[in-house]
């Protein structure tokens, strides 16, 4: 997958240098980039029809890893002669020399590509029947909601208890195993009709293992509609927990505290939440028994249990057929699946996701049906293997675009606008036909919907997806495949001296880069004109809970910069206003930060517009005075 993603980057840099204006001062050899184009273009197409037939292959593996290296290898051969070109100042005898060099590396490149290749023939001459990339088996497109089995007892018990027990305010816990259906029950409490005639006030936010409380009393607020962005901007995490106190005070109110973690997270919210004996209810779900004992109402407790096996065929066959028919020959291999999943409903449906794009025919369903029986019991880590088995199925252009959704924190929802965006301009998202790169990716959105694998969350008026998340335990999954697949590198609460910036700075490829809690432990940040390497190649960089207050920078260090973030970074003074001087920079977002650090923003901004460039947009959660 990482191969997938190298190659298409490579590609996409050989084809900006064939276009640019500024090409022909590199003095580069058409004739190099269009056969290194020709021979990429090739392993592109090889990594998306033959990585699933063979994603159990050692040698596979192998191989995907040296044309990884190597498309890494000419990328940065190109970069570096680039950043030499436009940034160092150079005389005409050593720009000559470094062009022959260049020429070279490129044919040294050339050489090494076409062993690779000859590698990829051989490969290829093992299984000569190719699987295409985009399954063409029949597609049918589900809403998560239309799929719901076996809670209709769980809704009626809930509901009895939010509405005919006593007036006082009243805690009811939904516990069980991540993946159980809880959130999903939770909905379709929030969104019944009785409920909803019942209470007066009805509010949703997520909670989550790491936990803001801000976000909590934000999440309230937002569900209400009574924030704006100027409370959200300018409210303190006190004030806020005092404007949700005012907003439910002598009403009767149902509040969905959807993934509490721990104790201390209901300690932090509980005092919110007034209790005015007219019956208002908080429905909490968590994993966590303890958790739900410290916070329920006397034997409020409301445990999930686990699918029946006629339940999980019937879950199974919706998500993959619909309401509609089906072959009765695969309904006996379809109940042993459903059995195998151990009734987790998650499980279920992921693995019914990837069933509706394979081909209907019994020996397909024999062969995940062998998968899933190796690899689910009864706990957290085969249910990740289950949901591994539906990312091994995905087409590699979706494999890409889903891992690349690891990189988003788990709270909150994901901006589609944003999520498109990113996977644009790191090249994920390819032309089909005469289709929009915009449209082609909402394509591939919608399709790790229908495979469960990605959440829908808001919709536009005109019916497009506006959010999306994932459940916890699929983006568990996620994240481990993507430092499996080396596609993204965590580091948490290291505390690392300063020192080792210096060699995040030289990593070639890297392109996004999150410091949070304290990852170094520094109070400036100072990159001089002498620092000649830079961030070159990173478009996304976060800076969270860091005790920065002083950072210096050019351009040059953060060159091809297109998307910053600070957030709670209380002491910082300002961003570099050389920043304005990066033409990929498109958006700045603040939270939690000095004015100071706006008014910064804000004049680069202003600089960037006086230059001709009005596509920075600066996006301000809220700001500490």
């Amino acid at each position: 997958m990482a191969a997938y993603a190298a190659v298409t980057s490579l590609l996409h840099t050989l084809d900006n240098l064939s276009q640019t204006h500024t090409s022909h001062s590199l003095l580069y050899k058409k004739e190099q980039t269009e056969v290194l184009s020709e021979k990429y273009t090739f392993l592109k197409t090889f990594l998306e029809d033959f990585t699933n037939i063979f994603h159990e292959d050692v040698k596979m593996k192998l191989l995907e890893r040296m044309i990884q290296e190597a498309a890494n290898g000419v990328e940065d051969t190109i970069d570096s002669h680039v950043y030499d070109r436009h940034v160092l100042v150079q005389s005409k005898r050593v720009r000559r020399k470094a062009n022959t060099i260049f020429h070279q590396n490129l044919e040294y490149a050339i050489e090494e590509i076409g062993l690779i290749q000859k590698e990829v023939m051989k490969k290829i001459k093992v299984n000569s029947k190719i699987s295409h990339s985009r399954d063409t088996s029949s597609q049918i497109p589900l809403d998560q909601k239309d799929v719901i089995v076996g809670l209709d007892e769980d809704l009626l018990r809930i509901k009895d208890r939010l509405i005919v027990q006593s007036s006082r305010l009243e805690v009811v816990p939904i516990t069980g195993m991540g993946g159980i259906g809880k959130t999903t029950l939770a909905r379709r409490v929030y969104d019944d009709s009785l409920i909803a005639y019942h209470f007066y006030v009805r509010a949703w936010t997520n909670v989550s293992q790491e936990f803001d409380t801000r976000e909590i009393f934000l999440g309230i607020l937002r569900s209400m509609g009574v924030v704006n962005d100027e409370v959200e901007r300018n409210s303190t995490t006190e004030q806020l927990a005092e404007r949700v106190y005012r907003s439910l005070k002598g009403r009767k109110y149902l509040i969905i505290l959807d993934d509490m973690w721990s104790i201390e997270a209901w300690k932090h919210v509980k005092r919110s939440f007034p209790d005015d004996h007219n019956g208002s209810r908080i429905l909490l779900t968590t994993r966590l028994v303890d958790v739900a004992s410290c916070a329920c109402s006397g034997n409020s407790l409301h445990q999930m249990r686990f699918l029946s096996e006629e339940e999980s065929w019937t879950l199974l066959r919706d998500k993959v057929f619909g309401n509609g028919r089906y072959p009765p020959e695969l309904e006996k291999i379809g109940r042993y699946i459903g059995h195998q999943c151990q009734g987790l409903p998650l499980a279920i449906v992921a693995i019914g996701g990837l069933l509706s794009k394979m081909s209907k025919e019994t020996s397909s369903w024999e062969n995940v049906a062998e998968k899933v029986g190796s690899l689910m019991t009864s706990d957290t880590m085969d249910c990740l293997n289950i949901l591994s088995l539906s990312y091994n199925h995905l087409p590699q252009y979706l494999k890409t675009c889903f891992l690349y959704m690891g990189v988003f924190a788990e709270t909150r929802e994901i901006p589609v606008w944003k999520l498109i965006k990113l996977w644009i301009a790191e090249g994920f998202v390819k032309k089909v036909n005469h289709k929009n790169l915009e449209d082609v990716a909402e394509e591939n959105l919608r399709e790790l919907v229908d495979r469960s694998l990605v959440l829908m969350g808001k919709h536009t008026s005109l019916g497009k997806i506006k959010t999306c998340k994932m459940h916890d335990l699929v983006r568990d999954m996620c994240l481990r495949e993507a430092q499996y697949e080396n596609f993204i590198h965590f580091k948490t609460r290291t505390n690392l001296p300063w020192e080792d910036m210096n060699i995040l700075r030289k990593l070639p490829n890297l392109e996004v880069l999150k410091l949070k809690d304290g990852a170094f432990d520094v109070l400036t940040w100072i990159l001089s004109d002498e620092d000649e390497d830079g961030f070159l190649k990173l478009k996304f960089l976060l800076l969270e809970r860091m005790s920065l207050k002083q950072w210096e920078a050019t351009s040059n260090h953060f060159p091809s910069l297109e998307h910053l973030v600070l957030t709670n970074c209380y002491s910082l003074k300002q961003i570099p206003f050389d920043f304005a001087e990066i033409q990929t920079l498109q958006l700045i977002e603040l939270h939690e930060c000095k004015r100071s650090v706006l008014v910064s923003a804000e004049q680069i901004q202003e600089e960037q517009q006086s230059l001709g460039n009005d596509d920075l947009v600066i996006h301000v959660n809220s700001i500490r005075e």
